[in-house]
């Protein structure tokens, strides 16, 4: 006689479980040893991989908001644009300290949706319980206590602050290496003065579009001023004409893109796990630090979960800054970006004075300026802050751990800035000081995120990503350099360079090596071809 029937427990696996289990499968742990491991059968582990792209899509998707330990099921919303767009406004609202309730949800649901579906009648959505308890659970929303008192006053907000980092610093017992800071800003990477732009000979220069092209710059740096981090550079286009043939992994910067040029979360969760965390590892091994580190930032809608910033073993983790007090202890925004942006506006008047001959308008010259000018010369613009600016930039914060530090702050914040002379510039392009200051200013206040109106959010959301049609003209028809010329060209630069009284043993040894690679690469070409002729002769 059989025995009686022995059914296994049903079992319910979250997402993250989920990834777990495709972790495992690429590393080649067997379907027996897993469907034992979490209880489940082959076939449960069989489906799971077939539907892994749908998984770690959502997974990428929802990662910032705590959903993947929730939610079992991969399930949108049935009107997925509406559900984008709200998540989006709570994103928003949330990002400026709007305490949101549930009503506030349901209320502003239906504006929206009146908004976004205009032909559809009022009764087609009512943003019921139901659905506000969905919309929280898909975007692992929950119930917030408001810390009033946090929010109401940029000092008080930030003295509490400054208590919090205290505790923090000595708890972890970090010093000023250990300590980064980063921040977002928009950059006018071709904006010139309008004066500039207005010559009586262009006749089209009040309609020249890209004089506002914009890109997103995130400068990062430690406490100590010892330790910059490579810029990270956001523009629209992923692999511009320009960069054709070009390795952009060697490129100074970080580049990324997006639709719009602005940091998402995609973004700088990928850089701060692929770059600032192995980067940092390297800097502190090499100061024979223990591998432990902070990176403050805003707490911005474009920034993760400070949950999901986390290595596995704790060792570098995010510190998020209240929401209202930037202006006051944020690092980098005491002039260090301010600082950046006016020396990269410098480097771009100097090269249209420097190339004033080679080019027929100040409008043909911005046409020609490509992506690629503007990494190298955002580069060289964060090169030249001094370590000492970098530092000192921390004095407001740190000075609540090391009261040793100077008062004189605002001083020294705006010095660096003040020696930038502009006066050679405004002579040859005849612009008045009024109207380098009106240029210098223009993105001022532009941050790495954007604050939307309904209508924007509804039409980013619409949107689909659509090719660029204004394409970099240079690299269009890019051809690759033969090693022979570029040999020829690193002779001549030597040579030149040895002639000049600026001339140091670094760079005459950097166009050397150079010269070498060129070198070789020429000689490994000949001895294939060699290799290629011989056995076609046999």
């Amino acid at each position: 006689l059989l025995g009686p029937l022995k059914f296994r427990k049903r079992v319910t696996l979250s997402i993250d479980t989920k990834l777990e289990i495709l972790k495992k499968l690429d590393s080649g742990v067997s379907l027996s040893n897993i469907a034992v491991e979490y209880g489940i059968g082959k076939s449960t582990i069989t489906d799971i991989r077939k539907s892994q792209e749908k998984i770690k899509q959502f997974a990428k998707e929802a990662k910032d908001n705590g959903t993947v330990k929730t939610r079992c099921i991969v399930r949108k919303a049935a009107d997925d644009a509406f559900d984008k767009a709200m998540h989006l406004w709570f994103a928003q609202e949330r990002s400026k300290g709007t305490p949101i309730s549930g009503v506030m949800v349901t209320e502003k649901a239906k504006l929206l949706y009146r908004e976004m579906y205009p032909d559809k009648g009022e009764n087609h959505f009512k943003a019921s319980t139901g659905w506000l308890c969905r919309f929280k659970n898909r975007h692992g929303i929950r119930q917030l206590r408001m810390q009033e008192e946090f929010l109401t006053s940029d000092w008080n907000a930030a003295g509490v602050f400054k208590n919090i980092f205290k505790s923090f610093i000595e708890q972890h017992e970090l010093t000023r290496d250990q300590v980064f800071n980063c921040d977002e800003t928009g950059l006018y990477w071709r904006l010139l003065p309008n004066k500039t732009l207005a010559d009586n000979s262009e006749k089209q220069a009040k309609n020249f579009k890209s004089s506002k092209d914009r890109v997103t710059l995130m400068a990062t740096a430690n406490a100590s001023g010892d330790f910059r981090l490579p810029l990270v550079f956001i523009h629209k286009k992923a692999k511009p004409c320009c960069f054709a043939n070009v390795t952009m992994s060697a490129l100074p910067v970080h580049y990324y893109s997006q639709r719009c040029a602005w940091m998402d979360k995609g973004i700088f969760s990928d850089w701060f796990f692929k770059h600032f965390v192995p980067l940092v590892k390297d800097y502190l091994t090499s100061k024979s630090l223990p591998i432990r580190a902070v990176l403050l930032m805003d707490n911005a809608p474009s920034h993760p979960a400070i949950e999901n910033l986390l290595t596995e073993d704790g060792s570098i983790r995010c510190l998020f800054l209240p929401r209202n007090v930037t202006s006051l202890i944020q690092p980098m925004d005491r002039s260090i970006l301010e600082n950046m942006k006016c020396r990269y506006k410098r480097n771009l008047l100097q090269r249209l004075l420097l190339g004033s001959m080679q080019f027929e308008s100040y409008t043909d010259f911005c046409k020609q300026l490509t992506i690629k000018d503007a990494v190298y010369m955002c580069a060289e613009s964060w090169s030249e802050i001094s370590s000492e600016s970098l530092r000192r930039s921390w004095n407001t914060l740190w000075r609540c751990i090391d009261n040793t530090e100077p008062d004189n702050l605002e001083n020294n914040e705006q010095m660096e800035i003040n020696q930038l002379d502009f006066s050679e510039e405004r002579q040859l392009l005849d612009i008045t000081t009024e109207e380098q200051e009106e240029w210098l200013n223009a993105d001022k206040h532009e941050n790495g995120h954007p604050i939307l109106s309904d209508h924007e959010i509804i039409e980013l959301v619409r949107e689909t990503a659509q090719p660029d049609s204004d394409s970099d003209k240079e690299g269009e028809n890019a051809k690759k350099i033969p090693h022979m010329q570029a040999e020829e060209c690193f002779t001549a630069c030597l040579q030149w360079l040895e002639q000049q009284p600026e001339a140091t043993p670094i760079n005459l040894m950097m166009l050397h090596k150079l010269r070498t690679l060129a070198a070789k690469k020429l000689v490994s070409n000949l001895k294939q071809s060699t290799i290629k002729d011989f056995f076609k002769s046999t």
